[in-house]
């Protein structure tokens, strides 16, 4: 009986991928998504298990690489909890699950690399530069808001630069799961919320198992494809192009502008930026650690979440304790752009379909305009608080069952 047990044991820990970060060891569910950073201790105990199916030799091996005894069964219950050892057909608690998709399985690992070595990087490079020097020389192709109304009217200059957020953005977070493929990591596409914007989002999860070293291409992929996008949009308008195909030259130029700079600002936004730093600061949960910090500074936390602060990383607790500073700016600065740009953006275009609905005849095309800005501004106000709400009540559906 006793056999068996550690036969079920041993084949439940085999599930388990360990992987050195650096300064802890990463224990991780690939196929569920679930990761966990634990000491060297706790990697000794999951090897052992994975070898045996002994918890007292598990915990035997631990305790010697601790210099101190440690509780088997507890850390045994801490591992499953987290969703460690469920069984292959089920998922642990407050994680996502994804199937493959074909055609994107289907490209290697060796073709995406071509886009993530040496030359491709030089190239990306090369057009940084190459875009800094136009814009330094040529106040001209330099991009103004202005350029954001490149149709004939406010509500189709509205629809199409929707139109080149999803191109552009679905081309950022296509570079991201090319860079993960090239070095084996596996992603999924979703669409999210970031504060109070809309997102696209590469989940890479799974990255963690990946040595720190090797994610920098990861996290600037999609900043690499803007910065090359944006450097085509500008070498085109030096050619003096008609004025339509120009307008909507200016626009791509504005729009990619904006999303590279964006991503460097919006630290407390999760931005690529941010993974990029927490990446080189050694952090693991720079983030939630960061928010609680702040909160603690600022406000009061609770009794569980002090418990979590308590029990977050020293790494992560000690950085948090600047980072906040860097936290608190962005989410100013965030504030601010929403404040100063967008809500007096979709003011002006609520006061264009307003005057288009009240004077508009009902079978004019100015009119049936007007109705779908009105529905494109309500979707925009109103989708990331569903979508907050949404998830708030799945985290509460899973910690019922």
């Amino acid at each position: 009986m006793a056999a068996s047990v550690e036969e079920n044991l041993r084949e439940r820990a085999a599930r388990l991928t360990v992987a050195f970060d650096g300064e802890a060891w990463i224990l991780g569910r690939p196929e569920l998504g679930v990761f966990v950073a634990v000491p060297e201790p706790g990697a000794a105990f999951v090897t052992t298990l994975q070898q045996t199916g002994s918890v007292a030799e598990a915990a035997e091996r631990a305790g010697e690489v601790a210099g101190e005894e440690v509780d088997g069964a507890d850390f045994l219950e801490g591992l499953t909890a987290a969703g460690l050892l469920d069984p292959p057909g089920e998922m642990a608690a407050g994680t996502v699950g994804h199937g493959q998709i074909r055609w994107i399985e289907g490209v290697s690992p060796r073709m995406a690399g071509r886009l993530f070595g040496p030359v491709a990087w030089f190239c990306y490079a090369a057009a940084a530069v190459f875009v800094v020097t136009l814009m330094l020389l040529n106040p001209r192709l330099r991009p103004s808001w202005e350029d954001a109304w490149f149709l004939p009217s406010p509500g189709l200059s509205a629809f199409g630069w929707l139109l080149l957020v999803i191109v552009f953005g679905a081309l950022h977070e296509a570079w991201h799961w090319l860079a993960g493929r090239a070095i084996g990591v596996p992603a999924i596409f979703r669409v999210s919320y970031r504060g109070i914007y809309i997102v696209f989002e590469t989940d890479l999860t799974q990255i963690v198992a990946v040595p720190r070293h090797r994610r920098y291409g990861v996290y600037l992929a999609g900043m690499a494809v803007d910065i090359v996008v944006l450097a085509l949009a500008l070498g085109l308008r030096t050619l003096a192009p008609p004025p339509f195909a120009d307008d909507v030259l200016a626009a791509t130029v504005l729009l990619l502008s904006y999303t590279i700079i964006w991503q460097w600002a919006a630290l407390p936004l999760r931005s690529d930026s941010y993974a990029l730093l927490a990446n080189a600061l050694r952090c693991h949960n720079l983030y939630r650690t960061t928010w609680l910090t702040a909160k603690a500074r600022l406000f009061r936390l609770t009794d569980a979440e002090t418990a979590e602060l308590t029990a977050a990383g020293e790494r992560d607790r000690q950085v948090a304790r600047w980072f906040m500073l860097l936290y608190l700016a962005g989410v100013a600065g965030m504030s601010w752009t929403f404040i100063a740009v967008v809500l007096p953006l979709m003011a002006s275009l609520g006061r264009w379909a307003a005057t288009q609905l009240g004077g508009g005849a009902i079978d004019s095309a100015g009119f049936w305009e007007a109705v779908a800005v009105v529905l494109y501004i309500a979707v925009q106000l109103s989708l990331p608080p569903l979508l907050a709400l949404r998830e708030r009540r799945l985290r509460h559906a899973r910690r019922l069952l």
